[in-house]
């Protein structure tokens, strides 16, 4: 590999957390510094579960809150000590933050699209009050608009959804897909599903899907645990495991659980760093998201070749194409349809499990986005 001068980021984030952007971040780090991008990563916070222990160790990491005046202050201080080629800010208040530290230090700012979350979906965002949703709206559009000099999207769909929510234009964004290290992920096998199956104490004949996501709204696991319903009285051996972390939809969901009296078929397994292992011993993937910039997970089932079921939005069409079954947004009976017809029907399983993996292949590995990101970045920064 050729050796390029060091170009220099700063990338402010609101913490490494469990997210996609977090996830995203951490593999992109290395590949990235090897073709010579060194990036400073900037937290507004600390964060208990998440990819942060494996950032800390061997990158440059700095954590400035909390508090708004204090997080702009180390910003600032931040950009002053690394003299960056380029400001890079992705989730809201890393993204307003960061583009209001970056006034009079002449240093060009990209922020990331990494979400549709301005696009009402179905049932809205009951956790969001609207008043609150145009505010934040007013002021990342204005921000957007008058402090950035480029774009970054996960999708050509997210592209378009933030163009339209931000008043840019469309021609200011480059759509670069997120990567997984398959080293990481590991393959699948059936040593692997059976270790793992036992581990959790897992019948090797029981029909396991597998919902991964913080527990919010906007990830539509109340569909899947709806669908569940449907599935059990058909399949008694069916198993719902829901990892990710509690949310705002924490309370909904298991009640939901009680009153369909499907609790001896739903495991609550909260964060886990193990996802690859549980895709490994999974039989499916839900992922009945109503809105999505683009679907990390989805791409690391696609990796294993675990077959997914999700949500027929823009985004995660995009992301599959022929590789998913595609359902009804917010339909549970459509994502039961979808499981029945994977359960009956084997080959269906196969070609899905393999066009996953052939697409990932095709598009999401970690060396050809990090590839196209350091492109990104040198365009605007030099």
């Amino acid at each position: 590999m050729t050796s390029d001068p060091t170009l220099r980021v700063v990338y402010v984030i609101n913490g490494l957390g469990t997210g996609g952007a977090e996830r995203s971040l951490a593999e992109l780090l290395g590949p990235l510094r090897e073709r010579g991008i060194r990036i400073g990563v900037v937290c507004l916070e600390r964060r208990k579960e998440g990819v942060e222990a494996q950032v800390v160790t061997g990158h440059e990491v700095s954590f400035v809150g909390p508090g708004l005046m204090r997080s702009w202050q180390g910003i600032r201080r931040a950009i002053s000590a690394a003299k960056p080629h380029l400001i890079h800010t992705t989730i809201f208040e890393s993204d307003v933050l960061g583009r209001l530290a970056s006034i009079g230090t002449g240093v060009p700012v990209v922020s990331s699209i990494v979400n549709t979350s301005y696009d009402l979906p179905l049932g809205g965002h009951p956790d969001v009050p609207p008043a609150k949703l145009r505010v934040v709206r007013a002021i990342d559009g204005f921000t957007a608009r008058h402090l950035v000099t480029r774009f970054h999207a996960l999708t050509r769909a997210s592209a378009t959804a933030g163009a339209r929510a931000l008043g840019v234009s469309p021609d200011l964004i480059d759509v670069i897909p997120r990567g997984r290290d398959v080293s990481r992920l590991g393959e699948p096998s059936p040593a692997r599903r059976a270790r793992v199956r036992s581990q959790l104490d897992l019948p090797g004949d029981r029909y396991v899907m597998l919902s991964v996501g913080r527990q919010e709204h906007q990830k539509g696991q109340l569909h899947a645990i709806e669908a569940l319903a449907t599935i059990a009285a058909r399949h008694p051996d069916a198993l719902l495991l829901v990892a990710g972390r509690e949310g705002a939809a924490t309370g909904r969901l298991r009640e939901r659980v009680r009153n369909l009296g499907v609790n001896g078929s739903v495991r609550w397994l909260g964060h886990r760093d193990d996802l690859p292992d549980l895709m490994a011993a999974s039989d499916v993937l839900l992922f009945p998201s109503l809105y999505e910039g683009f679907g990390g997970t989805v791409i690391e089932a696609m990796a294993l070749g675990l077959p997914v079921v999700a949500s027929d939005i823009p985004t995660l069409a995009e992301v599959t194409s022929d590789a998913a079954i595609m359902t009804e947004v917010g339909s549970a009976s459509a994502l039961a349809d979808a499981v029945f017809e994977l359960r009956d029907d084997p080959t269906l399983a196969a070609r899905l499990s393999s066009a996953g993996r052939a697409r990932f292949s095709s598009l999401y590995t970690i060396d050809a986005v990090a590839d196209q990101m350091a492109d990104f970045y040198r365009a605007v920064g030099t």
